[in-house]
Parts: structure tokens; C-alpha cells; sequence
């Protein structure tokens, strides 16, 4: 370099010159960069997007022919199960020797006993509002099975049976009682036509207030008009707990009045 020409003032100047050209190329670079880009993966994204929609169409429709087979065969085997009537436990071929159901049996004692001294209620005895009530809340587990307004379900091939109206629910006291605690299983007449429980209706053991409670309701609804049930029955049929579970041949018979009946 020519000592002439090299002053600070001359390098300070080509620093600065030289350093502006590189940012204003950085900056272009930036630009251009952003500005094709974009455009690169907007156009990627629409082209896999596309695929994708394409790939799924291809697929449903590959597909929709087994999917209603197979929904088709679903409904074919629910309807099928809901057809099947289950089996009474009460057949003797279910009874397995030597059980604590076998037992009772040879001995005659499956039936509903009421004890001697049973509580007897008048047929028109008021029924107070507080039970009514906490036994319509009890009464929600029950409607599963009985429906919420007692109508049963007899439009699932009758296997709940209905409460409303039935001679059951407003004959012997004893029988309500004793299905709460051992539980029951088989087919049952209500009104002329025959239930068969899908499965058996569990004993539901609860304290005598609430078991007074949510059979007065049943008893007092649906249309029903019948004798409150008190939590001195309950606690005087507490020896029918832990006995095998009912079937209706187990039952005292409707007809013979909702009161208590001889040993």
C-alpha cells in the first residue's frame, strides 16, 4: 500500500464502508430468505394435507362395507342375548349338592317364614311424607330394574318386573322383606304376564329404617295403595338373612293378603 494513501482516516472509512455492505447484504439475504420460504412450505403443508384427505377417503370407503357388517353382527348378537331367557336358579339341575340351597330344600325350608308375633299394620294407616321421600331417593338403585315410574322393562323381553299394579308389591308384607334380604332369582307372574330377571335381583341389606322406607314408597306409588311398612317388620323378619336366595315358588302367594300368615 501506498504510504501516501494510508491515513486512520482513510482505514476508518473502509471499516465502516466495508462493514454497512455486509449488513445490507445479511439484510437482503434475510428477506429473500423469508420471502421464498414461506411460500415452500405453505405449498408442502397444502400438498400433505391433500394426501392425507385423500388417503382417509380412500380408506373409509375401503372399509365402510366391513364396519356396517360388523355393527350389523353386533345387533344381531344383543338381540339374540335379549331373546335368551337365563335360567331359574330353582331348577334342580342348578342347585349343586351338598350347597347351603340343597340343604334347604331337602328340609323344606326355602320358603319365607314369619315369625311368630310379626307386627301387624292397619290396611289404611296413614304414611307419613318423611318416609315417602327418603325411600323415592332409595327407590333410583330399584329403577334400574323396575323402571322409575314401576312400569318395569317390558320392552326389553320382559326381564324387569313391573311394580305398578302388581299383586306383589301390595300383598304379604313379608315377602317385600325377605326378597331384601336373601335376594331372588327366576321367573315371576305380575298380572297375568312373565318375568325373567337377566340377572338375580341382590339381597340389599340396608338398616330397617330405609328398607321400611323404600318398600312403603313402593307400596304407596305408581298407583299403588297398600299398608306402611314398618321398621319393626324389618327387624322382626332379620332371621330370614343369610338364607339362600328366594325364587317366587319361595313366596307366600298374593292372594293370601298383605298380613301375616302361620308358620
Amino acid at each position: 500500500m501506498d504510504p501516501a494513501n494510508d491515513n486512520p482516516l482513510k482505514r476508518f472509512s473502509n471499516f465502516w464502508l466495508g462493514l454497512v455492505l455486509f449488513a445490507a447484504f445479511g439484510l437482503a439475504s434475510l428477506v429473500l430468505g423469508i420471502g421464498f420460504k414461506r411460500p415452500i412450505e405453505n405449498s408442502f403443508d397444502k400438498i400433505n394435507e391433500e394426501r392425507r384427505v385423500k388417503i382417509k377417503r380412500e380408506s373409509d370407503k375401503a372399509h365402510a362395507g366391513t364396519l356396517e357388517a360388523a355393527q350389523g353382527g353386533f345387533s344381531k348378537v344383543g338381540a339374540r342375548f335379549l331373546e335368551t331367557a337365563p335360567a331359574a336358579v330353582e331348577k334342580p339341575e342348578f342347585v349343586l349338592p351338598g350347597s347351603a340351597t340343597q340343604k334347604a330344600k331337602a328340609a323344606g325350608g326355602l320358603g319365607v317364614v314369619v315369625p311368630k308375633g310379626f307386627p301387624v299394620v292397619a290396611a289404611d294407616a296413614a304414611v307419613e311424607q318423611a318416609v315417602m321421600e327418603k325411600g323415592k331417593l332409595i327407590y333410583v338403585v330399584c329403577s334400574a330394574c323396575h323402571g322409575p315410574e314401576g312400569e318395569g322393562m317390558y320392552h326389553i323381553n320382559k326381564t324387569g318386573p313391573p311394580l305398578a299394579g302388581s299383586e306383589w308389591v301390595t300383598g304379604p308384607v313379608a315377602n317385600l322383606i325377605a326378597i331384601q334380604f336373601r335376594g331372588m332369582n327366576g321367573t315371576i307372574e305380575v298380572k297375568g304376564e312373565k318375568y325373567t330377571p337377566v340377572a338375580p335381583m341382590a339381597p340389599l341389606p340396608l338398616d330397617n329404617e330405609s328398607i321400611a322406607s323404600v318398600l312403603t314408597y313402593v307400596r304407596n306409588s305408581f298407583g299403588n295403595k297398600a299398608s306402611p311398612v314398618t321398621p319393626e317388620q324389618v327387624e322382626a323378619m332379620r332371621g330370614e338373612l343369610g338364607k339362600p336366595m328366594l325364587s317366587p315358588a319361595d313366596l307366600i302367594p298374593p292372594d293370601a293378603g298383605p298380613g301375616p300368615k302361620p308358620n
